[in-house]
């Protein structure tokens, strides 16, 4: 072969092994490149996955959110209508409690009326009977008593029983005062009553009964220390217009007229829809 001849094959060879290498070195850039296209998309996918995700959380969050805030203004709106339901239950039980008490004490006071007028009328008859008929022999004279026999006897204890509950024990020492008129005893039984159940409801009438016992014997200066303390810690208590107006009419029975009057127009000014400002200002009218 000649010098030409093997040059130009060499050259020949030369040409096609550049050119071989040329098209490996383009198909693994377009392979770099592919590849290079697909990472991005599936860092993109990625990322848009990511934040669906984290956007979905989100939402599912916020709507948590407001359920729990929409929950707890049902709730407090629930809580703020019980208490007003207890707070209209409990002003309607005192005023039931209340209303209980006045029946009571005027059913008291007309019973206690009624027998104070049975016993003047039982003075009055044992009165008339003394008066002696025309042409009727003069009566012998009496013989005094000694002193053991003149005292006034004195009232037997009433038993209370240990086991006798407040209303119990309330409503027998009522009837000894109302149906017994045994003033003495009935004011020992509610003086026993105090002392037993002195936090009971039916305390404060325990006490203005005690009262009205004094009031009854016309031991008006002990009603009215009686009556007083009532108003002095009863507050507004439905019992002390009660007491004020006793305590006014006992006043009045020693004498006092303008002490009594200034009571009833307490009572008017302190408890002007009460029954007892109705009869202050009935007694104020007549005077």
């Amino acid at each position: 072969m000649s010098r030409i001849g093997f040059l130009s094959l060499l050259f020949v060879t030369l040409l096609l092994n550049g050119c071989m290498v040329t098209q490996q070195d383009l198909q693994m850039q377009r392979e770099l490149l592919e590849m290079k296209r697909r990472v991005g998309e599936a860092e993109r996918a990625l990322k848009e996955l990511q934040d669906d995700s984290s956007g979905g959380v989100r939402a599912h969050v916020e709507t948590l959110a407001r359920n729990q805030a929409d929950f707890q203004a049902e709730l407090d709106n629930v809580r703020v209508e019980l208490q007003s339901m207890q707070g209209r239950t409990g002003d309607q039980s005192r005023i039931n409690q209340e209303l209980r008490q006045d029946l009571t004490l005027l059913r008291d006071e007309l019973s206690l009326q009624i027998a104070d007028h049975g016993q003047r009328l039982a003075q009055l008859e044992g009165g008339a009977q003394t008066v002696k008929p025309p042409g009727a022999q003069p009566a012998p004279a009496a013989v005094q008593p000694t002193p053991s026999a003149a005292a006034a006897p004195a009232v037997a204890a009433v038993p209370t029983p240990a086991g006798e509950s407040a209303v119990e024990l309330y409503d027998r020492a009522l009837k000894v005062i109302r149906q017994d008129q045994q003033f003495a005893a009935g004011r020992e039984l509610m003086e026993t009553f105090l002392k037993r159940y002195p936090d009971d409801p039916l305390a404060v009438n325990a006490a203005y009964w005690v009262g009205e016992t004094y009031y009854a014997e016309k031991d008006y200066e002990k009603a009215i220390l009686q009556f007083e303390d009532i108003i002095q810690k009863q507050g507004d208590h439905p019992k002390v217009a009660s007491a004020m107006l006793k305590e006014a009419l006992a006043f009045e029975a020693t004498g006092d007229m303008a002490t009594g009057k200034l009571l009833l127009q307490r009572v008017i000014e302190r408890f002007p829809l009460s029954t007892e400002a109705a009869k202050a200002k009935e007694k104020l009218q007549g005077q």
